[in-house]
Parts: structure tokens; sequence; C-alpha cells
């Protein structure tokens, strides 16, 4: 058992919902953002041979939804 963001988790929902990759050479990079209401994290994966691999990830505690209704108000 691991513990993964929620950017990735989001990633690999996707994966179980898609059709699989036949080609050996096809290869799928995804970019998930995720807007939550106090946090901003992306990651980007890629799937290939229904191997989820994660390039990068990355997040900005400091920066969400929250601070959208912020400046709006």
């Amino acid at each position: 058992m691991r513990i993964i963001n929620e950017p990735t988790a989001a990633a690999l929902a996707y994966g179980l919902d898609m059709e699989p990759i036949v080609d050996d050479e096809d290869e799928r990079n995804v970019l998930i953002f995720d807007l939550g209401g106090g946090t901003f994290d992306v990651s980007l994966l890629s799937i290939a041979d229904s191997v989820f691999q994660v390039l990068a990830t990355a997040g900005d505690s400091h920066l969400g939804g929250e601070d959208f209704d912020n400046r709006m108000v």
C-alpha cells in the first residue's frame, strides 16, 4: 500500500476507465490538474502497456479555490 497525491489518484482512475493501448509503441502522456479548496496540484504521467509512470508532480499549498473566491469578493 502506498500513499499517492490526488492528481496521481485521478490519473489512475482515468486509466482504469480508458481503452487498452494495443500498439506496443503507443504511449499516452496525461497531465492532471487538481484545484482544490486550498491547494493546487499537478501531475504528469506516462501510460504505456498498462504501466503508469509518474514523470513529475508539483503543488502549491498557498493557491486554491478559496484564494480565487477571496479575490472576487
